[in-house]
């Protein structure tokens, strides 16, 4: 027959905490089943402790407050089922990402430094469908998965071809705040209807240092160091937004060591190779 016990008690057999057994009274998560209303102890029904097994565990594996809230007031099996497999996603996600990031710190730790060929080039103007905005650094990557869709449906809509690889120029802000101006785009011949976010517009021309990146994205660090490096050495660099182009994709080839993607410094001048 369960019985109220106080709240060290029900610690004990929980193996919560007095602090997280209040924070989740407060939250509305685990209420006590009586609040002395002279003492205000908080006294716990021994029918409360499977409940208080689930949030522990749930807690265990990283599933925010909140979210445990919805699953225990999931009003059927499906609903809360279906709240559980997400967060199992989210999880097998940075599972991924950990090991993607442990593997990487290993080939920089145990390679040699990086390296790769400068090349000196001007750009002319160029015409391009893009998109512009403000965005934050972490929050870059899934925009900029969208918005080469939006560019891409535009031009077929068009019916446009592009006339050069994919691209994008990111401001010294968005490396140096976390936040700043990115513009991605894509070259074509000559100007058309576009729709959405999509707008024509023309890059300036510029001077570059350019060298290739192999490899994902989230190893680009790498080639930025490198390159940045040998334009400081050389007293080259001039403000201006680093370019990209994406010269191999992850549409092009499941591989990622077959990635290939132009790093393109701004420099005040042309100089010849050495």
């Amino acid at each position: 027959m369960p019985v109220n016990v106080s709240i060290g008690d029900f610690s004990r057999m929980t193996h919560l905490s007095v602090k997280a057994l209040r924070y989740y009274h407060d939250l509305g998560l685990l209420e006590p089943a009586d609040v002395d209303p002279h003492t205000g102890y908080r006294l716990y029904d021994t029918a409360q402790v499977p409940t208080a097994q689930v949030i522990r565990r749930f807690r265990d594996l990283g599933v925010p407050v909140e979210q445990v809230k919805a699953i225990l007031e999931a009003p059927d099996l499906a609903t809360r089922n279906a709240l559980i497999v997400a967060h199992l996603r989210r999880m097998e996600s940075q599972l991924e990402q950990t090991r993607s990031t442990v593997s990487s710190l290993r080939r920089l730790l145990e390679a040699a430094p990086a390296r790769a060929s400068v090349e000196f080039r001007s750009v002319p103007r160029v015409r391009a469908a893009s998109i512009r905005k403000t965005v934050k650094l972490d929050e870059i990557e899934p925009w900029w998965s969208d918005v080469f869709a939006e560019i891409h449906a535009a031009l077929r809509a068009a019916r446009v071809r592009p006339s050069g690889p994919p691209g994008g120029l990111y401001s010294t802000a968005l490396f140096a705040d976390e936040v700043g101006e990115a513009i991605v785009f894509v070259p074509i011949a000559s100007a058309c209807e576009t729709s959405g976010r999509v707008r024509i517009t023309e890059l300036a021309p510029g001077e570059l240092a350019v060298a290739v990146h192999e490899g994902p994205l989230r190893e680009a660090d790498r080639t930025y160091g490198f390159l940045g490096t040998y334009v400081a050495e050389r007293a080259l660099g001039v403000e201006g937004p680093i370019r990209e182009h994406y010269l191999v994709t992850d549409n092009d080839t499941t591989d990622e060591t077959q990635l290939r993607t132009e790093i393109c410094w701004p420099i005040f001048r042309t100089v010849p190779s050495d």
